[in-house]
C-alpha cells in the first residue's frame, strides 16, 4: 500500500518534468500492486495515469485506451473525486489527440457533478497540485474554441480565471492562461493572444512545468504571427524546436515545426518552409495527431503551387485531404482556413469562378464564427479577384 502512494505521489512531478526515464515502470508497477491488493479505486487513477503518459509521449491512441479504462473503472465505482479527477484526465487525452468534440460531452458533466457536490475549490489530494474545477472550465472552453463557438468559449475561460486568481495557485493559473491564449490564437485575435501567453509563461516558469515549455513557445510564436511580426514569431518557434531537442518531443511535438514553416512560408523562404512542414506532418502521423496532420497538409499544398505552379492538382489535393481531416474533427474555424487557402489556390491558377465560391463559402464562415482576423484575409484575395 505503501508503494501505490508513493508512486502516485510522484506520479504529478513526473508528469510535469515530461515523464522521464523509467516513468512508465513505476507507473506499470503501480497498476500489479494494485492488482494483487484488488484495489479497483487505485487501479483506475494508475489506468488514467498511464494513459496520460502515453498520451504525452506522442501515442494518443494507446492513450485514450487507458484513459477510457480508468473512466470505466471509475463509473463502476460510483465515487465522485474519483469520477471528477479521471473525468479532467480523460479531456487532457482528447485534448492531445485532438478529439475536441467529446471534451464538450466530458467536461461539463464532471463539472456539473463538483458543482452539485460544492467541490469546486477542492484540490482531492491526488497527484494534482492544481485546481481540478479550474481546468476542466478551461479544456471545456477552449474545446469550444476549437469547435468555433468562440462565445462560449471564451465565456468558460474567464469564468476559470477569474476563479483560480481567488485561489492564488500557480499551476491553476498556467492552466487557465494557457487554454484562454489558445482560445484567442484559434480565433486569430494574436493582441489577446499574447497578452494572456505572456501571464502563462511566467506561472509555467515559475512552476517549472517543463512539459509545456516548448508548446508556450510555439503558441507564442504564433500569436506573433498573428499580428504580423514575423521575426519575433520566428524567434519563438526556433526555441520552441530547441527546446524539444534538449528535453523530448513533448505535447504536440508537430506544432512549433509547423509554425515556423508557415513563417518561413510568409517570408519566402520556401524551401525551409516545405522542410519544416513536412516534418510537422510526419510528427503528427507517428504521434496519431490528426489535427496537425490536417493543418500540415493544408499547408504544404499552399507551399507546393508556389515553388512550382506546375504542381497545382497536387497542391489543391493536399489541402483538400486537409480540409477532410480537420472537417471529421469538426474544427470549424480551421477548415474554413482550408476554404480560404483553396480559393487563394484558385484564384493564383486563374480559376477565377471556382475561387470565388471557395473565398465566398470562407467568408461565411469566419463571419458567422466572428474570426474578423481571418475574414480580413479573405476579403483581401476577394478584392483582388
Amino acid at each position: 500500500r505503501r508503494g501505490i502512494e508513493v508512486r502516485l505521489l510522484i506520479s504529478g512531478p513526473m508528469s510535469a518534468l515530461g515523464s522521464p526515464e523509467d516513468s512508465l515502470q513505476i507507473l506499470q508497477e503501480g497498476e500489479r500492486l494494485c492488482r494483487d491488493l484488488g484495489d479497483e479505486q487505485e487501479l483506475a487513477n494508475f489506468y488514467s495515469m498511464i494513459g496520460f503518459y502515453y498520451s504525452q509521449k506522442g501515442d494518443s491512441r494507446q492513450g485514450l485506451k487507458y484513459a477510457a479504462k480508468a473512466f470505466e473503472a471509475a463509473e463502476k465505482i460510483e465515487d465522485v473525486e474519483l469520477l471528477a479527477s479521471i473525468g479532467w484526465d480523460l479531456c487532457v487525452s482528447y485534448i492531445l489527440a485532438g478529439e475536441f468534440s467529446k471534451i464538450v460531452e466530458v467536461a461539463p458533466k464532471a463539472i456539473a457533478l463538483l458543482e452539485k457536490t460544492h467541490r469546486e475549490s477542492k484540490f482531492f489530494g491526488r497527484w494534482y497540485n492544481f485546481n481540478l474545477y479550474t481546468g476542466l472550465l478551461a479544456y471545456y472552453g477552449s474545446a469550444m474554441g476549437f469547435l468555433g463557438n468562440f462565445k462560449e468559449g471564451e465565456s468558460l475561460c474567464e469564468k476559470a480565471l477569474l476563479f483560480t486568481l481567488k485561489l492564488d495557485n500557480v499551476y491553476s493559473k498556467a492552466i487557465a492562461e494557457n487554454m484562454y491564449s489558445g482560445l484567442f490564437l484559434n480565433k486569430g485575435d494574436g493582441e489577446n493572444a499574447v497578452i494572456h501567453l505572456q501571464n502563462a509563461a511566467r506561472y509555467i516558469e515559475e512552476g517549472q512545468i517543463v512539459a509545456l515549455y516548448s508548446m508556450i513557445r510555439g503558441q507564442t510564436g504564433w500569436g506573433y504571427y498573428l499580428l504580423g511580426e514575423m521575426e519575433t514569431a520566428l524567434k519563438h518557434a526556433e526555441q520552441a524546436i530547441k527546446i524539444q531537442d534538449e528535453v523530448g518531443r513533448l505535447l504536440y511535438p508537430a506544432f512549433p515545426y509547423w509554425v515556423s514553416g508557415m513563417v518561413h512560408l510568409d517570408l519566402g523562404d520556401l524551401q525551409t518552409a516545405q522542410s519544416r512542414v513536412e516534418t510537422a506532418m510526419e510528427l503528427a502521423q507517428n504521434s496519431n495527431d490528426k489535427f496537425y496532420e490536417g493543418l500540415s497538409r493544408i499547408s504544404l499544398g499552399r507551399i507546393l503551387v508556389k515553388v512550382d505552379v506546375s504542381q497545382s492538382s497536387k497542391a489543391e489535393e493536399c489541402i483538400l485531404q486537409g480540409i477532410n481531416i480537420l472537417d471529421e474533427l469538426k474544427v470549424k474555424p480551421f477548415f474554413s482556413q482550408g476554404y480560404l487557402y483553396l480559393g487563394e489556390l484558385n484564384a493564383d491558377t486563374g480559376q477565377r469562378e471556382k475561387a470565388l465560391e471557395t473565398l465566398k463559402k470562407a467568408q461565411g464562415m469566419f463571419q458567422e464564427m466572428g474570426m474578423d482576423y481571418w475574414l480580413r484575409r479573405t476579403q483581401t484575395v476577394l478584392e483582388r479577384l
